[in-house]
């Protein structure tokens, strides 16, 4: 059997690759942990909150921009979860990535019938959560305010819905 030979392209390939495989687990910021990061966060009446507010309570926190289709598709059953499972102990917190989110925000929210709260993202929450780089992003978080998942991209009830009724019977 001859070694394999490698011409510059496919050299330069390989190296990408291997490059790509070793660098983005180093670009998961906080997130790699099972540690909810806090964080301090404005909501559109212009309160700052926490998700310690939230401790003992299962959490759904979802990254999403107006402008983004699949994050649109994704609210109304939001919106159902959250009636579904708030008395259990359960919330569903938005965090917007949009620009000039207090303008845009409100009407947004009034229209879908969002019945959550929604808060303005900071460059250090995406670092904290992961370095956030694809929208949406979905965290459900148990009552000690550890990770239980995080899904990269549009999430249905059948997804997050048995995690959700799992994290609910666990006690903190």
């Amino acid at each position: 059997m001859s070694p394999l030979k490698l011409d510059g392209a496919k050299t330069a390939f390989l190296l990408i690759c291997i490059f790509m495989i070793t660098l983005i687990p180093a670009c998961q910021g906080k997130a790699d942990s099972s540690r909810a990061p806090d964080f301090d966060l404005l909501n559109l009446q212009g309160n700052i909150v926490s998700l310690k507010d939230y401790r003992g309570k299962v959490v759904l926190l979802n990254f999403f921009a107006t402008y983004c289709p699949p994050c649109r598709m994704e609210i109304p059953d939001f919106i159902r979860l959250q009636d579904k499972y708030a008395s259990k102990g359960f919330v569903v917190i938005g965090i917007s990535v949009d620009q000039n989110g207090e303008r845009i925000l409100p009407d947004f929210i009034r229209r879908l019938g969002i019945n959550y709260p929604v808060l303005l993202a900071t460059q250090k929450v995406l670092k904290d959560y992961g370095n956030i780089y694809a929208l949406p992003s979905t965290f459900i978080i148990d009552r000690n305010q550890d990770i239980v998942k995080h899904f990269t991209g549009l999430v249905t009830p059948s997804d997050v819905e048995p995690l959700i009724k799992k994290a609910l019977m666990e006690k903190s």
